[in-house]
């Protein structure tokens, strides 16, 4: 394995998970995160550094890479946000892959074994170790989508979670919607069927510890959507449904129904 440095921008719970996983493959690592470490630049963060993981919030990306500097761009980029789906906004970089899969932050750094697809070798490389398993498929768009899509039908599995049969035809709906979703899109729809898919899927809609999952709860609950937002901050499933094609897809028209009237 050649040891490299690995700038990661975003040094939040998943951020720090991905540090953890890079640190235990002997890896230097790097962090740029204005608000944990505001006296670290970008370009302090990123000096020498061989490759790039991006785990900013979905919400901030566009901003962001907006003013992202051109020789950063050269670099190995690995994006291991979830809820973005469109790649254009990576257009411009010349080598660019996504990771995604389920795996609480929490318990990746605890040492428990998670499973991510990656969409380019290179993130098996420099991740893959006796905890983590990478499995490949080359479908960008579809380990984004399935990233988004997971989040928004996490929204519908709170809501629906009072009732246990209720919650598994949910997923059941949820996970045939998604191979459509990605069908429909040109994406591929066997993608659904990995980590970053079913996987993520089951994870995030059958656990209390999802955000997503409790912004259901509470909508069924009463509550309204800015008390929720309040409460939880970030939602990434509210973020993905603002940048989703939701039109004709029963499951998530019913989910953006159900933000929009408490919104």
């Amino acid at each position: 394995m050649v040891i490299m440095i690995i700038s990661i921008l975003g040094a939040g719970a998943f951020g720090s998970a991905i540090g953890k996983i890079l640190t235990d493959n002997q890896h230097e690592v790097k962090y740029y995160d204005p608000f944990l470490y505001p006296d670290i630049s970008l370009e302090q963060a990123t000096y020498q550094a061989a490759a790039i993981i991006i785990a900013i919030p979905s919400a901030e990306l566009p901003n962001f890479i907006a003013n992202y500097p051109a020789n950063l761009k050269k670099l190995p980029t690995i994006l291991a946000t979830k809820g973005l789906s469109d790649p254009s906004l990576f257009s411009d970089f010349e080598q660019f892959s996504a990771i995604s899969g389920p795996g609480f932050a929490q318990e990746i750094i605890e040492g428990k074994p998670a499973t991510f697809t990656a969409s380019a070798p290179f993130a098996m490389g420099i991740l893959q170790n006796e905890q983590i398993t990478i499995e490949l498929q080359e479908d960008l768009p579809g380990i984004l989508y399935c990233g988004a899509l997971k989040n928004i039908y996490a929204i519908g599995a709170g809501y629906h979670s009072d009732s246990e049969n209720d919650s598994a035809m949910f997923i059941q709906h949820a996970h045939s919607e998604m191979e459509r979703y990605l069908a429909d899109h040109g994406a591929n729809p066997s993608t659904a069927e990995l980590a970053c898919g079913i996987g993520d899927l089951i994870l995030t809609c059958t656990n209390e510890t999802s955000r997503n999952f409790t912004c259901g709860v509470r909508l069924r609950e009463g509550k309204k959507l800015p008390e929720i937002i309040e409460e939880l901050k970030t939602i990434e499933g509210v973020t993905a449904l603002q940048n989703i094609d939701h039109h004709g897809y029963m499951l998530l028209e019913e989910i953006y129904n159900l933000v929009a009237q408490v919104d």
